[in-house]
């Protein structure tokens, strides 16, 4: 398998909760054999309901619990900036991330301008390095190494330095409404105990919305070939 499909068996493993061995993996050529194979490794219900209609309900329950917010407070369309002010945030999301699971909610991410800031100067180190007056002496090879390693402090560091400063909601998932689609694709598992099961309807969308996240193709079916027509290398 290439590394894009293997990536695309973790993504499913870790959404069902399941392990799917390689010979296994190798005949998976198609969602539908992936949904099979899924149907046969967890507990499976007849009764028909929303998975993203679960997730949301699972979310409210938490952020109202943690939060001591009226549970009319977290709608599909209220925004996460409204919801949860600046000097909270981190506290907020470390404490509902740490109680469903750390890859239940997306991480926050840094403001735009500093994210590009950093990259500025993580560029600029590498650059410098190359064009310094040293590297006449030192040769080509050994400055570009330099640069690669300054570069590789610079951004590291930074990154480092400036976490505290992740408080900005990530662009796909600004809305309450956006949360529950990111629980269905990466950790449906942490709100389907096995009592409730998964119905074929249910373990097909999370596949087909897996997908499309890890893959970027949209037009495809349950039998479409995943390296003849999704173009999965």
């Amino acid at each position: 398998m290439g590394m894009d499909a293997v990536e695309l068996v973790i993504r499913f493993e870790d959404a069902f909760g399941i392990r799917i061995p390689d010979e296994v993996a190798e005949q998976m050529t198609t969602p539908r054999k992936v949904t099979d194979y899924v149907l046969a490794q967890v507990a499976v219900s007849e009764e028909s309901s929303c998975l993203s209609q679960q997730a949301f309900y699972f979310l409210r329950g938490k952020f109202v619990a943690s939060m001591k917010i009226p549970r009319s407070d977290f709608s599909p369309s209220t925004r996460l900036e409204d919801l949860i002010p600046p000097q909270r945030r981190r506290q907020v999301w470390a404490g509902i991330k740490s109680e469903i699971g750390p890859s239940a909610l997306p991480d926050l991410a840094r403001p735009i301008w500093l994210f590009s800031t950093l990259s500025f100067l993580t560029v600029l180190t590498f650059i410098s390095a190359l064009l310094h007056p040293w590297n006449k002496a030192m040769g080509s090879n050994s400055a570009f190494f330099l640069g690669l390693l300054g570069a590789v402090v610079v951004g590291y560091g930074g990154a480092v330095v400036t976490r505290p400063l992740k408080r900005r909601f990530r662009r796909r998932y600004e809305s309450a409404g956006d949360l529950a689609k990111y629980l269905c694709m990466y950790s449906p598992q942490s709100f389907k105990g096995e009592k409730k099961g998964w119905t074929r309807e249910q373990v097909a969308s999370v596949v087909r919305e897996v997908i499309i996240d890890q893959v970027g193709a949209k037009d495809f079916s349950e039998d479409s070939h995943f390296i003849d027509d999704i173009r999965l290398d």
